[in-house]
């Protein structure tokens, strides 16, 4: 044994509840947990290592299953507008501006904040994803499930109208797809690197290349990300590239994509009939609460999706719009929502929100053999989280744990004091080993001015409501 964790209420994610353990200990041998039980149990550690968690909880690390990590170089720059707006006129004559600096240096502040925040594994959604497994996650010592971006509508289309069909372009398509079937060769010894497919929405991709797509990860035995359902911008695409009664599920039904291998992210705007087909058809489903209700003002249907037996995981998307990469708060913001939906206080409880952050997005992601437990022969990635701050205390144990709602409804990331990957201490006593987060806020900061200096007579003209709110003072 390397390393024993004790003195901590364990929650371990086992079964189909917490499998909490009071007075626990977690054994770690090399990149493996090698005992999760009682304390008075545990192996004697000899010359391991001992943590102290202080009567903390121990718990897995946080799953955060869909991001686009680049775009956090642009917090700040698109919110309090409608979809279509925040995306064409004022995200994206920023993002239109971003470099490949520009990218990893918005992908690495993203990153560090998940991971201060507690994820140890990011599903991150990124054209060249490849670039930013080895320029980011590689570095930070921390899971990444690496989606490559696959989309066939060329950046350079024109202003189109609302009704007309964006253009393909097969070879872009194409390049996209072999570039994805290269991150299999490319990391196959990187345990920390799973390689995934990810054909940005039905509405930018033709069905020939998604079905393309589709035998690529099937012969891979690799999961399939896709945006699904997800706006009115999308909905009027397929109307209009497959007719008036079509819908994107219905679609992916006929051309055979909806099976085991489907990531479906979002979902909101498939019917409840749709959303359960999904489900029993073997599709996961992620949903991002905080981005989707900051961006469209809905609320995804993730506690839905859990009644009807999907795996179902929630990631925290892009940081312009909802702001933050935090995995707690995205728990919160789930279970909250929710709550509000389905005028329910029941509808997603702290317990159920703490799954979907954890054992839920790594059933989602397909890696929970390896992640999102605490289990002998899992990996050993972990959290020990403090429960006798200001915003976590009290911490009792009867007659009920009240650190299981306190996780939820209470922390705010900085109770987070260490995390661990395969075996690695990444974060110890609140501070990162080897990153070094200030470097990376003076480098975004920089880039992020230098980047709105080339942009701004193009954010200008593309007049989003919030040139407005600049000049009147708001901004």
């Amino acid at each position: 044994m390397d390393t024993l964790v004790r003195n901590a209420t364990l929650l371990t994610m086992r079964g189909d509840r917490l499998g909490i353990v009071d007075d626990g200990a977690v054994g770690i041998d090399g990149d493996r947990i090698s005992y999760v039980g009682p304390a008075a149990e545990a192996p004697e550690p000899g010359d391991a290592g001992t943590v102290d968690a202080e009567g903390g909880v121990v718990m897995p690390g946080l799953v955060n299953a869909h991001t686009h990590m680049s775009h956090t170089l642009l917090r700040g720059a698109a919110q309090d507008v409608p979809e279509i707006e925040w995306m064409n006129r004022a995200l994206g004559p920023l993002s239109a501006a971003a470099d490949e600096g520009d990218r990893i240096a918005g992908a690495r502040l993203g990153a560090m904040e998940a991971v201060r925040a507690g994820a140890t594994t990011v599903c991150e959604y990124a054209g060249d994803v490849g670039t930013l497994a080895e320029e980011v996650y590689q570095p930070l010592g921390v899971g990444v499930v690496a989606v490559e971006t696959i989309n066939e509508v060329p950046d350079e289309r024109g202003d189109l109208g609302p009704r007309e069909l964006y253009p393909f372009d097969r070879e872009q398509g194409e390049r996209a797809l072999a570039r994805a079937d290269r991150l299999f060769e490319s990391f196959a010894d990187d345990p920390l690197v799973t390689p995934a497919y990810g054909p940005q929405a039905l509405d930018m991709v033709s069905p020939e290349l998604l079905d393309a797509v589709h035998q690529h990860a099937r012969e891979r035995d690799a999961k399939l990300h896709l945006h699904t359902a997800q706006g009115e911008r999308e909905a009027i695409q397929v109307e209009e590239r497959y007719g008036a009664d079509a819908s994107t599920v219905s679609v992916l039904s006929d051309l055979g994509v909806v099976d085991d291998a489907l990531v479906a992210v979002h979902c909101h705007g498939a019917s409840p009939e749709e959303r359960r087909h999904l489900a029993e058809s073997g599709a996961s489903m992620l949903g991002c609460p905080s981005s989707i209700a900051a961006i469209d003002g809905i609320v995804p249907p993730v506690a839905e999706f859990r009644e009807y037996g999907a795996a179902v995981g929630i990631g925290t998307d892009q940081a312009p719009g909802p702001g933050h990469h935090s995995m707690f708060r995205e728990a919160r913001t789930a279970a909250t929502l929710s709550k509000v939906e389905h005028t329910d206080p029941t509808a997603l409880t702290a317990p159920e929100a703490l799954r979907l952050a954890t054992v839920g997005g790594a059933e989602a992601l397909g890696i929970a053999d390896e992640v999102g437990t605490l289990a002998p022969g899992t990996r050993a990635d972990l959290l020990v989280v403090e429960t006798d701050q200001l915003s976590t205390a009290p911490a009792v144990d009867s007659p009920l744990h009240t650190a299981v709602p306190n996780l939820v409804y209470s922390t705010t990331g900085r109770e987070i004091r260490d995390v661990f990957v395969a075996g690695e201490s990444v974060v110890r006593e609140g501070t990162f080993v080897d990153a070094d987060p200030a470097a990376a806020v003076e480098e975004a900061t920089e880039r992020a001015a230098a980047l709105y200096e080339r942009a701004s007579d193009d954010w200008r003209a593309a007049g989003s409501a919030l040139v407005t709110a600049v000049d009147e003072g708001w901004l």
